[in-house]
């Protein structure tokens, strides 16, 4: 048991709202501050409009045609095409429905320790453990309109089903168990069987997880899952054949058994950038507090940290030894390591303070154990919110300008934007097979997104335009071709950070 100090009641009593309050401020203050990230955020933020203005909701597109390149199953595009058609082409709307997944990972883990486990200071730390990780909290989770946000909340609920199934023998927890296997199958493909071998050793290896192979719960959950999969791909293969080539290319042998797009990296690659960034500082705590929780007193909470080591060391290992290696992959772990710290840490405090019997002492421990829970957190959404006022690059400095001009009362029209010559035709990155230079799927969400006329033209075309009208400018170069072009237009500067609005003023 935790020791039954001042501090520890009154944080197991308030740890659910404070936790609440600090998951909120790292997820939605400002979560529509920057425009969509250029790459794989903004490529789903183009689908997801695409769909919502053709409703065709089947086929995934990019300039409205069959998008072959992100070939993930539609679930997350789904839920933001539907919020861009309730709330309009809008980052919020894009982003919203990682934020809310997330948010929703964080609340299940203190679920499942404070009610299940009966340990709410532990629920507590384990929830300020992700609210406090950059590689939770940051990009390409948390706060992007990408996929890893949903996937790691559905394997989530997935692993705590099956420890429910384990520890309450109620066959109710079948159904998190089917509805979690679907809906990350649905979000992310084949990812979702990365954490498998891990949870499927721990379960071997106890009678009562060899005693669940022989449930029909089991069984109709398997049927289930591979009849929905299976049901899919089929159908998405129907409806738009050459779908299966490309997910056999890019998912299936592509990212395991090859180097894709140039993300080729160590096998000690994920440690190292848990290291370096995303996992900080409790990379460093789990290899301390580990061992506390697997040798808790407690037999249920040595049995769930022997799981939540099997489920996480396993995904590891899977993810070192695919050929294709992206920080992110791993964050979907970063729950399992947070629940060893949430059960370990309490044990190896209580072992601390109970061998200090100096007064002075050990209110410094208390003071210095309750700062560990506050100033982490607080000091990860800082630096999440100082990222959000720095953001200069060209090809998102033109997204600012054109959302600015949107929310205007009278948007101007017709509004000419410069940008490289093959926007339109650049379907892909230059830095995938068949991609081509001039490649902006940021810029080509708020051209989809602007509720007047408007046409992007390169540089070379500038001098063809003819007054009246609008152009709207990002870079130095451009600015200056247009002032030299139109020497009477007249200049204002729009965004938060800001692009050049110049309005071409009629012939005398």
């Amino acid at each position: 048991m935790t020791p039954t100090l001042p501090e520890t009641r009154l944080l197991s009593r308030w740890g659910g709202p404070l936790l609440g309050i600090m998951a909120t401020l790292g997820l939605l203050v400002d979560l529509g501050g920057l425009t969509l990230r250029h790459w794989d955020e903004a490529r789903l933020g183009v689908n997801a409009i695409e769909m919502a203005q053709s409703n065709k909701w089947l086929i995934t597109t990019f300039g409205f045609k069959p998008d072959l390149w992100n070939t993930k199953p539609p679930l997350m595009i789904w839920l933001q095409a539907g919020l861009i058609q309730l709330l309009g082409p809008t980052e919020w709307a894009v982003r919203l429905p990682a934020a809310l997944a997330a948010l929703a990972t964080i609340g299940l883990l203190y679920w499942f320790m404070a009610k299940f486990m009966r340990r709410p200071l532990g629920g507590l730390l384990a929830g300020i453990v992700l609210v406090s990780s950059q590689g939770f909290l940051g990009q390409h989770h948390g706060h992007a309109g990408d996929y890893d946000a949903l996937l790691t909340l559905m394997q989530l609920v997935v692993g705590l089903s099956v420890l429910l199934l384990l520890e309450t023998k109620q066959r109710r927890w079948w159904v998190g168990v089917g509805v979690g296997l679907i809906m990350a199958t649905l979000t992310k493909g084949v990812a979702v069987l990365l954490p498998l071998p891990g949870m499927a050793l721990y379960c071997l290896a106890q009678r009562r997880g060899r005693a669940l192979l022989r449930t029909t719960g089991f069984w109709l959950v398997l049927l289930s899952w591979m009849a929905a999969a299976v049901g899919w791909y089929t159908l998405r293969e129907h409806v738009g054949p050459g779908y299966w080539a490309a997910i056999n290319e890019n998912e299936l042998s592509g990212r395991f058994a090859a180097v894709v797009e140039k993300h080729e990296e160590p096998w000690y690659y994920y440690i190292a950038r848990m290291a370096a960034a995303r996992f900080l500082p409790w990379v460093y705590v789990v290899p301390v507090v580990v061992f506390f929780a697997l040798r808790h007193p407690d037999a249920r909470a040595r049995r769930v940290a022997a799981f939540a080591a099997s489920w996480a060391v396993g995904m590891l290992v899977v993810l070192t030894i695919a050929k294709t290696k992206i920080e992110w992959y791993s964050v979907p772990t970063y729950p399992w390591l947070a629940l060893l710290i949430g059960l370990g840490s309490p044990r190896l405090a209580t072992l601390l303070l109970g061998r200090v019997h100096s007064r002075p002492v050990q209110l410094s421990l208390r003071v210095l154990l309750t700062a560990f829970l506050v100033v982490p957190p607080l000091a990860a959404i800082g630096l999440e919110q100082r990222r959000y006022r720095r953001d200069t690059a060209d090809e998102a400095r033109v997204g600012y300008g054109l959302r600015a001009l949107s929310e205007e009362d009278q948007p101007p029209t017709p509004l000419f934007v410069v940008a490289p010559g093959t926007f339109y035709t650049a379907l892909l990155p230059p830095t995938v097979s068949g991609g081509i230079s001039g490649y902006n799927a940021s810029l080509r969400f708020y051209v989809l997104g602007y509720p007047r006329e408007l046409r992007v033209v390169p540089p070379a075309s500038v001098a063809s335009l003819r007054s009246p009208g609008y152009v709207l400018t990002s870079t130095a170069a451009d600015s200056a071709l247009v002032r030299a072009t139109f020497p009477r237009a007249s200049c204002r500067a729009v965004g938060r950070f800001p692009c050049w609005l110049w309005r071409l003023l009629p012939a005398n």
